[in-house]
């Protein structure tokens, strides 16, 4: 999962721009990438009631790693921390909600 994120965010975050400007994409082509990756954390969250707690451990666990190591190197924003970040505690509450209510 790690791995995917850092060619999609290599492959839009620096080789998108260099097509842009040298006119082979035009601008605002991915203006959807900001609502997929809210929609993709919305499905994300509400498939976390399937999983175990050590799958949902080494879920939460490894965007707690990735995410300061992106942000680092400039491939996230304030906005991606905060979707990402929702995305962690937003599974984690409903997985121990479930847990707690035998759903």
């Amino acid at each position: 999962m790690i791995a995917q994120t850092v060619i999609v965010a290599v492959l839009i975050g620096k080789g998108v721009p260099i097509l842009v400007e040298a006119g082979l994409l035009p601008r605002g082509l991915f203006w959807w990438v900001i609502p997929a990756s809210i929609f993709s954390a919305v499905m994300t969250v509400d498939a976390s009631r399937f999983w175990s707690f050590g799958y949902l451990a080494g879920v939460v666990i490894g965007i707690a790693i990735a995410l300061p190591l992106f942000i680092r190197a400039g491939f996230l924003g304030p906005l991606d921390l905060l979707i990402y970040g929702g995305v962690a505690v937003g599974a984690v509450g409903l997985r121990v909600k479930i847990h707690s209510s035998s759903f």
